[in-house]
């Protein structure tokens, strides 16, 4: 075992994630920082406590960073010891703490008419091929379906059905994955969309095309979110800190504005949206009713009774 070097477990131990279901993508990238900051310090093949600790001790500027660092390597490290590799040291639990989510933002209708015809407006640019078609379609698919960035960025061109109006999400967080239903509208602006940007990238594999024809990064699509909010609104006061993945929260506000002036029954129309959002626990939905005063009531009495048997969780990003 000796002989293996850091590199080559991690390689093995990312294969392994995807042999069993993961896509295991964000933990690939910061497994293989992590190979690299240690590579340069240690010939150690598996990770010990100094250079861990130096590593981590790097990422204290970027909370949500290091969170996740801290339990990619913690379980590297665990897979290592069942392997066989004893030396493996094992970040400790609550090393890092777990983020403060930010406050979700909801937007106006003219806020998001407004950044929309900002998208709509952009020039062809030759080192961006196709970005004037794609940021229109890839924002408003956030905006529509509430989905993660990820899942946007990273979603196929055979995952999308617009002839029978839904979208297969792959593998979003974890294995699992799920089908949601589109409205006509949207499967009709997204067949447009696929024969304007098929033109350009004919046989493409993703759906929202970078110049290169891979997925765009994730600090693509939120820099780019920033920089055409900038342009709708040049005064806007940043603090507040609106965000791509904030059509997301806005999507089950709306949606539950909406079923509050329509009276519908609280307890029939959530199973719907925790499916279509693909929260893993029924807490990551009901974390939205809060923001509306008529369910303000129900939101009470449901976490008070769900308390004991569902855990705390924070906010996914």
């Amino acid at each position: 075992m000796d002989s293996r070097t850091l590199r080559e477990n991690a390689t093995e131990f990312i294969n392994y994630k995807r042999s069993i279901g993961y896509a295991y993508e964000a933990q690939e990238y910061l497994l293989n920082r992590y190979v690299q900051f240690a590579g340069a310090r240690t010939s150690s093949p598996v990770p010990v406590k100094d250079t861990t600790d130096e590593f981590l001790s790097s990422l204290t500027g970027s909370p949500g960073t290091l969170y996740q660092m801290a339990a990619v390597l913690r379980e590297f490290s665990r897979y290592l010891l069942a392997r066989g590799f004893k030396e493996s040291y094992v970040i400790p639990p609550k090393t890092a703490s777990q983020p403060t989510a930010e406050n979700p933002y909801f937007f106006t209708e003219k806020e998001v008419d407004a950044f929309f015809e900002k998208l709509d407006a952009i020039k062809p640019n030759s080192s961006f091929r196709g970005r004037e078609i794609v940021l229109p379609a890839l924002f408003r698919l956030l905006y529509c379906c509430g989905l993660r960035c990820k899942e946007v960025r990273t979603l196929l061109r055979v995952n999308v059905h617009t002839q029978d109006h839904y979208i297969d999400v792959i593998q979003s967080k974890g294995p699992k994955s799920r089908r949601i239903f589109i409205s006509h509208e949207l499967a009709g602006y997204l067949a447009d969309y696929d024969v304007r940007i098929g033109i350009l990238f004919p046989g493409r594999e993703y759906y929202f095309p970078s110049s290169t024809g891979g997925c765009y990064s994730s600090l693509f699509v939120s820099s780019n979110f920033r920089r055409f909010w900038l342009e709708a609104f040049p005064d806007f006061e940043m603090a507040t800190r609106p965000r791509a993945y904030d059509f997301r929260h806005h999507f089950a506000w709306s949606n539950l504005n909406r079923w509050a002036a329509e009276g519908l029954d609280l307890n029939v129309m959530l199973p719907y949206l925790m499916r279509y959002m693909g929260h893993q626990s029924v807490s990551g939905t009901l974390y939205y009713f809060h923001f509306v005063p008529e369910f303000f009531p129900t939101y009470k009495s449901m976490t008070d009774a769900l308390e004991d048997v569902i855990p705390e969780v924070s906010y996914e990003e």
